[in-house]
């Protein structure tokens, strides 16, 4: 696979963006992805067809039961079109042997059902994976946007079949005999019959690459999220791209600068294992994640297994058993009305509609950039104004708003408030808002602007603006002290 040949934008995107990518890939490519679909459809269509010509439901429940493998040849010619290689129909065709691999038979029985058969089904195929390699690889790469998938095109084959049912009803001139749409639906055997089962498998084909590339789409996505294809393909364009003389001494002059410059030298001249060791040792502080243990109570049966001698059984009286069926029966009816309930205020949230307010998300992932994270946060200087102000003069204006930005947070801590080590600027302005006055979280703010201007967007910065800044800090921690 050969992530330079891509003809989509590789960069991360949310499930549903991925769907509306794959629908575009199937607008773009709908007439050969459609004719893979028949490729592999229409042999067992006709060979069938002998066979079941009485039963056309039975024929029809026959192709709907293969759909995996008419969508694995889709699925086929689609993973390498995207990849640069679009193959004609005769090669397509020689290659149904490597399209139709042993491992598709799981789809088609006990897998066939499956909610996220279009996500499932190139991790599958494509990787190979098998066991429990295939369920771990499966549960790392998982989405939930796979099964909202397979609703939503079951629904579109049943709203296109309907409609084409409808159509041929209403396309009759009047005066001529008009199909029997009961017997479309109810009569096996009729000509009306017939035809409904030929639209169904219509409109089968038609919806079916819209299904695969959206499929596809997700699995594209999601190894793109896990595995940074964007960023490896930004390095592999930068390491192609030509240097000239400029070039080679603009990098010449860097690593000058970073050899004499002092601090600036100690990455480069860090060893690999001491790089290891840094890493091992930053990765094992507790910001970086941890486990916990939890205990559940689990039901596990009855010690004693009991029996029962049918011949002394009585038989229920026939008021209690239709009263425990009319029971269970507004049972089933109040549980599907709440379910039916949760699942659209469910939706609700999920698109955008109201939200409950009060509950802020909880973060799981990993902390954001901060300040100080490679090694413990140096003491501050006696006069912190003076320091800032050699800094500057000594054009090290990062150094410069670090130390002014650490020694706010201290005054911060001073005041009472609890910040970890591992906060970041966000949280650190956070905490401020609740418990500090307007004129200092107004110089936080623009210390943090400045900061992450400097340390992440690599910005210059003015160095007025940052002596105005320490001033301002100054005067502030005089008025603190005189008070």
């Amino acid at each position: 696979m050969d992530l330079s040949r891509m003809t989509i934008s590789a960069r991360p995107r949310s499930p549903w963006e991925s769907m509306d990518l794959g629908f575009a890939l199937a607008r773009t490519w709908l007439g050969r992805l459609w004719l893979c679909w028949w490729l592999a459809a229409a042999p067992v269509a006709l060979l069938s067809l002998p066979v079941l010509h009485q039963r056309p439901d039975l024929w029809l429940l026959l192709l709907w039961w293969c759909k995996p493998a008419f969508e694995a040849v889709t699925l086929f010619w689609l993973s390498r079109a995207v990849f640069g290689e679009q193959p004609g129909l005769g090669a397509t065709a020689r290659s149904l042997p490597q399209a139709l691999p042993p491992r598709l038979w799981p789809q088609l029985l006990w897998r066939r059902i499956g909610m996220g058969r279009s996500f499932s089904m190139p991790v599958t195929l494509l990787e190979a994976p098998r066991g429990a390699a295939r369920r771990q690889r499966l549960q790392v790469l998982g989405t939930g946007a796979a099964g909202w998938l397979t609703l939503v095109c079951v629904h579109l084959e049943a709203i296109l079949w309907l409609s084409g049912v409808l159509l041929l009803a209403f396309l009759v001139p009047a005066g001529l005999p008009a199909p029997d749409l009961q017997a479309a639906f109810t009569e096996t055997g009729s000509a009306p019959y017939w035809a409904a089962n030929l639209l169904v498998v219509l409109a089968m084909s038609v919806v079916a690459p819209f299904y695969v590339a959206a499929g596809f789409a997700l699995y594209l996505g999601r190894r793109t999220e896990l595995e940074a294809w964007d960023l490896e393909l930004a390095f592999r364009r930068r390491h192609a791209a030509p240097r000239g003389p400029r070039a080679r001494a603009i990098a010449a002059a860097m690593l000058l600068t970073a050899l004499l410059l002092p601090g600036t030298g100690a990455a480069a001249a860090m060893t690999p294992a001491e790089a290891k060791a840094r890493i091992e040792a930053i990765l094992a502080q507790p910001d970086f994640g941890g486990t916990r243990e939890e205990r559940v109570w689990v039901y596990v049966g009855d010690d004693s297994a009991s029996s029962a001698d049918d011949d002394g059984a009585t038989a229920l009286p026939a008021w209690l058993i239709q009263g425990l069926a009319t029971l269970a029966k507004w049972v089933l009816v109040i549980a599907t009305a709440w379910a039916l309930i949760v699942l659209t205020l469910h939706l609700l949230r999920e698109f955008g509609g109201p939200r409950r307010r009060g509950r802020r998300p909880t973060s799981t992932g990993p902390p954001g950039p901060v300040a100080q994270t490679s090694a413990p946060a140096e003491p501050l200087p006696a006069n912190v104004p003076a320091a800032v102000h050699e800094l500057l003069a000594a054009r090290d204006v990062r150094g410069a708003l670090g130390l002014l930005y650490r020694a706010q947070v201290a005054q911060l801590r001073a005041r009472g408030l609890e910040l970890a080590d591992s906060a970041t600027e966000s949280e650190c302005l956070r905490a401020a808002r609740a418990r500090t006055e307007p004129q200092a979280l107004t110089r936080l703010e623009r210390t943090v602007r400045l900061w992450q201007a400097v340390a992440y967007g690599h910005q210059p910065v003015d160095t007025d603006s940052v002596a105005a800044l320490t001033r301002a800090s100054d005067s502030a921690s005089a008025d603190d002290g005189h008070g």
